[in-house]
């Protein structure tokens, strides 16, 4: 594995995630609140380990499974470090209104009664409860959980299938 061009492409797509989220920030920090923007940063990374075990694979003749799963995984690994940080300092510090307007976004979702076929009346009140005490600032502890758990999904399982599909059998 070329471990200075994983680790770059990591770096390069959480440099990229963290810029463009800015941007946005500037132009219309309500776009970072919708569900499209949640998925933004997983796709971006998921293009870099992409493009990893690509231009692995072109220098390689033999690519067994496991240099497949650790050349994907690494830039995953640190772009979604990036990203996580980015995103603690973006909540807390460079835009806190950040976490009122996904606050406003989450309730209206109940308020639209997109939730009433899946939940009872008392569930839909405990959770509208729950959504109105959090902050919707994530902590440093937060940050870190939801890394550990994005390292299993997608991240994992997106290095599992690229090495199904780049693999080489001896």
């Amino acid at each position: 594995m070329n471990s200075k061009r994983t680790v770059l492409l990591g770096v390069m797509a959480g440099v990229a995630v963290a810029l463009i989220m800015l941007v946005i920030d500037f132009i219309n920090n309500q776009l970072l609140v919708t569900p499209s923007m949640s998925y933004f940063p997983t796709l971006v990374l998921i293009f870099a380990m992409f493009f990893a075990v690509r231009e692995e694979k072109k220098q390689r003749e033999y690519f067994p499974f496991s240099e497949v799963f650790k050349t994907a995984l690494v830039p995953f690994i640190i772009g979604n470090a990036i990203y996580l940080f980015f995103n603690f300092l973006l909540y807390n510090y460079i835009d806190p209104a950040l976490g009122d307007m996904a606050k406003e976004r989450a309730l209206e979702i109940f308020d639209s009664g997109l939730m009433n076929n899946f939940m009872s009346e008392e569930q839909m009140e405990t959770m509208i409860e729950t959504i109105q005490e959090n902050t919707f600032r994530p902590t440093l502890m937060e940050a870190f959980t939801g890394y550990a758990l994005s390292l299993i999904v997608p991240g994992a399982l997106v290095a599992l299938l690229l090495s199904l599909i780049y693999r080489t059998r001896s």
